[in-house]
């Protein structure tokens, strides 16, 4: 099985009354990576306009777009296509595509999927209705024993789809679907980000152990939105400067002007190396621990670290004010600062660019889709 299918494949949905590219863009913003664009009721020269749309706004974030059951309208957009059985057999969409496009197909019953799966023409095969569903009314629910039927010995990936609901996430790829196609419940109040969040982090929490270190300058967010992904990522959250100095009774500042820089990163060290025990968590580090060659190389044995990339004019803004920063003296001192550690965070292997004026959980979405990226691109 060489095509990896995201766990989560939204489809639009023409009753909740947006535009689907409009939906598109919310849903990649926050991390969704396969989007099907479906609307029978579009006119011809609207749907290609929307599927041309989607289509460049699925390739700049790296996502797969496709279009239900309109192969006309793949080929010209460049995207992918899924067929119905009613619609062309794969075979016959082939020869129409360009090479590579990626083709994929509805199936009812344990044994069509077997035979969508021995298709050389189809690159993945769908399953449903699984649960009772509001889209997928003329057939019966399937159930789970059906999907796990289909989905025994698949040499393709299978995306389970009809009344896939947060709740029934976890009970769909224990039954063996590689994805979950979701339409309604995206949807649902119109809360489309907070939805697919909800979905997202649900796969998140199935894919992604181990401990994630968040470096980076100070005022970066590395605290806020740390507390952020564990909560999202449900592990412990360790702030390294707040446990030193909970357990010290001292105030990072304090631990500098009393004991010097060198006492305190001595400190920082062991702190960082005590994380080991936590077999996974998010950690916030200080600003200047990935500056330290020995932190870099434990941090690197022990999991994974990302770095909140913030411009120093957003740092500057933070910053006014604040007489708690041990190392923050004068703006100029600040941006020598800056300087000098940028190159040790670029060091990392993941990176989130951050603008300055998100919401934390739009900060956090950043972050988690630099990391899902990581982990599509190591395995």
């Amino acid at each position: 099985m060489t095509l990896r299918l995201p766990l989560i494949y939204a489809i639009t949905d023409p009753s909740a009354g947006d535009d689907p590219v409009v939906v598109a863009r919310r849903l990649l913003a926050v991390g969704v990576r396969a989007v099907q664009l479906r609307d029978k009721a579009l006119a011809d020269r609207e749907l290609l306009a929307a599927a041309e749309a989607v289509a460049g706004l699925c390739r700049a974030a790296g996502a797969l777009a496709l279009v239900n059951d309109r192969v006309d309208i793949a080929g010209l957009a460049g995207t992918g296509v899924h067929l119905g059985e009613d619609d062309l057999p794969a075979r016959e969409a082939r020869a129409i595509l360009p090479p590579g496009a990626l083709i994929g197909v509805s199936t009812h019953d344990a044994q069509a999927a077997q035979c969508a799966f021995e298709d050389p023409a189809s690159d993945y095969v769908a399953f449903g209705p699984v649960f009772e569903s509001g889209t997928k009314t003329q057939r019966p629910p399937r159930g789970l024993e059906e999907l796990a039927r289909a989905a025994a010995g698949r040499p393709k990936p299978l995306v389970a789809i009809g009344g896939i609901t947060s709740a029934r996430l976890d009970a769909v790829w224990d039954a063996g679907a590689d994805s979950a196609a979701m339409i309604g419940e995206l949807y649902a109040g119109g809360r489309i980000e907070d939805n697919a969040r909800k979905a997202l982090d649900l796969g998140r929490r199935r894919g992604r152990r181990g401990r994630i270190y968040l470096v980076g300058f100070m005022a970066g967010g590395k605290s806020s939105v740390g507390r952020r992904l564990a909560e999202r990522l449900a592990l412990p959250f360790v702030d390294l400067d707040d446990e030193i100095e909970r357990t010290s009774g001292k105030t990072v500042r304090a631990i500098f002007e009393e004991s010097g820089e060198a006492a305190f990163r001595e400190r920082e060290a062991a702190f960082l190396a005590a994380t080991e025990s936590l077999p996974a968590a998010v950690i916030a580090t200080g600003g200047g621990c990935f500056a330290q060659e020995d932190n870099r190389r434990r941090i690197g044995r022990l999991g994974t670290a990302v770095f909140l990339d913030v411009a120093l004019e957003t740092v500057r803004a933070r910053l006014k004010g604040k007489t708690d920063r041990p190392l923050f003296r004068s703006g100029e001192q600040l941006g020598r600062l800056f300087a000098e550690r940028s190159p040790f965070y670029r060091m990392a292997p993941v990176a989130a660019v951050l603008g300055g004026a998100e919401t934390v959980e739009e900060a956090a979405d950043r972050v988690l889709i630099a990391l899902d990226d990581f982990d599509k691109l190591h395995g």
